[in-house]
């Protein structure tokens, strides 16, 4: 098991742990902030062992972490959020949680936190929530739309993603989302366009950097033909 440190803007880095047992990089991203660290997502409990290595290669530990924002309740998401003592936790009311989960504060339909706005989109879990950091213009996915599985592209984990993008194309076009989750899923979309981001933070594999708004239309015009 490894894992891969990148910056991905400003003062945001992603943290993307390959996990041999699923193939699949999951990632978890950490962003400096005035008020001290907010992470998004922490892995599997398996792999805090990077989120610390992580940390401390920016100069930070665990310890600076206030403030933890859960895309869903999953394990691979939540799994190393017991690692960060001194933050606020939250995640959505309707998202389910181990018993003994740190992870306390709820989430509602929409909302603002700090410098986040967050929406709940569903879809990939009744609580998905997506994240979007203002200053930044950065939205965080989670797994409402990832690359699980994918290799990374071949412009590296944060890049354009040509082929990644064209590979969801194709997933959409292939009935990878079944007609009956579509109007949820479109409907998540829609949302992400409102947000007009620049970078995309998916909850496994690539980064997404520009033309977002190409690609989320392409996918939205897609799934309504398939409606």
């Amino acid at each position: 098991m490894d894992y891969l440190l990148e910056r991905v803007k400003d003062h945001i880095y992603v943290v993307a742990v390959w996990d041999a047992e699923w193939n699949t990089y999951t990632n978890a991203y950490l962003i400096q902030e005035e008020a001290g660290l907010t992470v998004v997502d922490s892995c599997k409990e398996e792999h805090v062992v990077f989120l610390q290595h992580a940390l401390n290669k920016i100069g930070k530990t665990s310890d600076d972490v206030k403030l933890m924002l859960v895309t869903h309740g999953h394990e691979d998401h939540v799994g190393g959020a017991t690692l960060f003592t001194n933050a606020r936790k939250v995640i959505h009311a309707d998202e389910t949680l181990p018993v003994a989960s740190s992870i306390s504060g709820k989430l509602l339909e929409r909302g603002t936190i700090g410098d986040y706005e967050y929406t709940r989109v569903g879809y990939h879990s009744p609580g998905s929530v997506i994240f979007f950091h203002r200053p930044t213009r950065t939205l965080f996915t989670g797994d409402f739309l990832c690359f699980f599985g994918d290799p990374l592209s071949d412009g590296g984990l944060v890049s354009k993603g040509d082929d990644l993008r064209q590979a969801w194309i194709e997933y959409l076009q292939g009935g990878g989302v079944a007609k009956l989750d579509l109007p949820v899923f479109l409907n998540g979309l829609r949302i992400m366009q409102e947000y007009d981001p620049d970078v995309m933070c998916t909850g496994h594999g690539g980064v997404l950097v520009g033309d977002l708004d190409v690609f989320l239309e392409e996918l939205i015009t897609i799934g309504d033909k398939d409606k």
